[in-house]
């Protein structure tokens, strides 16, 4: 009996082992004193390529495995990913760093509004009711307002980690990404709330994107203050990034930097035949604040291809209004989207059970990291061309 109870003690401490060994990161590093003093781009690279691509790799699938089975608000799932993130955020204690669990009260009825609306200018006014795929985007519409019903009382909670600058702190760069998922019936695209929904690329490669970018900010001493988001409520007509722009006020930022679906890219899914051409979206040229878009797309791409051209993420000025930037830009900021090449390479498992981390493209989505993450270093230390 002693025996037994020797095997088991053993097999639990294993196990308790594993378990705490998956929840934190395995990978560590150092940024030395002198690799602190950013001045071009090689220290730049230097400090962003510090992150293996195993780390990379490894944020992105413990994120994932946190929310099984699905993170949509309110599952037990969602709260579970939620509180990996907050763990996560209150671990990076550096000088200058603070972290803020945002609370608010998801606007229902606006974002009820913003579905209708759509429906009305992009099925009605585009699409005849003989068509079937007016049907299906009907069957869309009303399948999301019956799920908005289905949310209210909840409360959402955005999750923000902020390092501020030492230099110029009133200077404000502002990223973020999603944590919830949303899965769709691919035939009716009637939402389903009970269902599996791992969100690998959906977004899981936003936030642990953002994670691994915070494991480098946090040990450097930034000139500029840099704000990181993520955000509750987005599948649901983004009412936490809505809320979030609302909190802020009057605060001024001097640009806003989306995350979403990094890691889907496939030659043979492309209509290009082409790997590594992922895509940045802004306001069309001829919409009100979109000189400010392009402005900061510009900084953006030329300071990512110029330290990582392996990978490529081309400005498209088409307004695309699928994800977070959106908020920013209705309320008159600066603003983009970094994201897979939804017109020529769109993930066909989004929104269903199969978004898993095995069929992203971890090649591209680690070069994807270090663009973004070189062009952020390269603007915050005001090493740009």
């Amino acid at each position: 009996m002693k025996k037994k109870q020797t095997v088991i003690m053993k097999n639990f401490i294993f196990s308790a082992g594993f378990l705490l060994l998956a929840q934190s990161p395995a990978y560590t590093f150092e940024i030395k004193d002198y690799e602190k003093k950013v001045k071009n781009n090689y220290n730049i690279a230097t400090v962003t390529e510090k992150l293996s691509r195993d780390a990379i790799e490894k944020n992105l699938r413990d994120f994932v495995a946190s929310g099984r089975p699905s993170r949509f608000v309110g599952t037990p799932g969602h709260k579970k990913a939620q509180a990996f993130i907050e763990e996560r955020l209150k671990s990076f204690k550096s000088s200058g760093a603070s972290f803020i669990k945002q609370e608010f009260t998801p606007d229902i009825a606006r974002a009820g509004a913003f579905y209708a609306e759509d429906f009305k200018n992009e099925v009605v006014a585009k699409i005849s009711p003989t068509d079937p795929n007016y049907n299906h985007w009907k069957g869309f519409t009303l399948s999301m307002m019956k799920t908005l019903d289905s949310v209210k009382g909840q409360k959402g909670y955005n999750l923000i980690w902020e390092k501020k600058g030492v230099v110029k702190p009133e200077e404000v760069i502002v990223l973020g990404a999603n944590y919830d998922t949303l899965l769709n019936d691919p035939k009716s695209m009637v939402v389903d709330t009970k269902g599996a929904m791992p969100g690998a690329d959906n977004n899981g490669t936003g936030v642990a994107a953002l994670l691994s970018m915070i494991e480098i900010l946090d040990k450097l001493d930034l000139p500029k203050t840099v704000r990181i988001v993520f955000f509750d409520f987005e599948e649901l007509g983004f009412m936490g990034s809505r809320a979030f722009v609302e909190k802020m006020g009057d605060q001024k930022i001097v640009g806003y930097i989306n995350l979403v679906m990094l890691g889907h890219d496939s030659k043979r899914e492309d209509k290009e035949k082409k790997v590594n051409n992922m895509k940045l979206y802004l306001r069309a040229p001829e919409v009100k604040g979109s000189e400010d878009d392009l402005k900061l797309a510009t900084l953006i791409s030329n300071n990512g291809k110029r330290l990582y051209s392996m990978v490529e993420f081309k400005p498209e000025a088409n307004g695309m209004n699928s994800s977070s930037h959106i908020s920013f830009w209705e309320a008159g900021h600066p603003a983009i989207c970094l994201t897979q090449n939804w017109e020529s390479d769109f993930n066909p498992r989004f929104h269903t059970p199969n978004d898993f981390v095995e069929t992203l493209n971890m090649n591209t989505y680690t070069f994807g990291f270090r663009y973004i993450t070189g062009a952020l270093l390269a603007w915050n230390y005001d090493i740009v061309k």
